[in-house]
């Protein structure tokens, strides 16, 4: 017996996320062409947004065999109470482990920043990649978390 696959709750996403993106991708390729170099943000904006829709898809894809394993076992409503759930803190201290890694790595090459070449470029790179991880210990952990609390509910036991 097969779930019947119901995309409507990705329809909408399709529809905002994908918009969205060609919104982006559009406007950004005409800031470049006008000579604004700094268009590729909004493009890079549309490739995040096409990613961001095609692991919703991907997650649905995994939800859905889970549900057709759950619904082939004898007993199907006893089937998925021993199925992997939950997962987000081990997803969040990873990916905040991650950060903090690359964080540290940030403080290091600004401090080292006089022995490389062109220490002044070199120093205001790494200030600002220090600058710009303030937020991704807030921001790639939750991130982190809900990915691996996700892929981990929507995971089928082996055979």
């Amino acid at each position: 017996m097969t779930t019947t696959r119901s995309y409507a709750h990705v329809g909408c996403a399709t529809v905002l996320l994908g918009g969205a993106s060609l919104v982006f991708a559009g406007g950004g390729f005409e800031a470049i062409q006008q000579g604004h170099p700094l268009g590729w943000l909004a493009v890079a904006g549309a490739i995040g947004l096409l990613l961001l829709l095609g692991f919703l898809y991907w997650i649905s894809y995994r939800a859905y065999q889970r549900r057709d394993w759950i619904e082939r076992q004898p007993y199907s409503h006893f089937a998925q109470q021993g199925l992997k759930r939950g997962g987000f803190w081990k997803g969040f201290l990873v990916a905040w482990s991650v950060v903090l890694v690359v964080h540290v790595v940030a403080l290091f090459g600004m401090g080292f920043a006089p022995a490389l070449p062109y220490p002044e470029q070199t120093g205001a790179i790494f200030s600002l990649a220090v600058l710009v991880l303030v937020p991704a210990h807030v921001v790639v952990p939750i991130l982190g978390g809900a990915v691996y609390s996700l892929t981990r509910s929507t995971s089928i036991p082996d055979q």
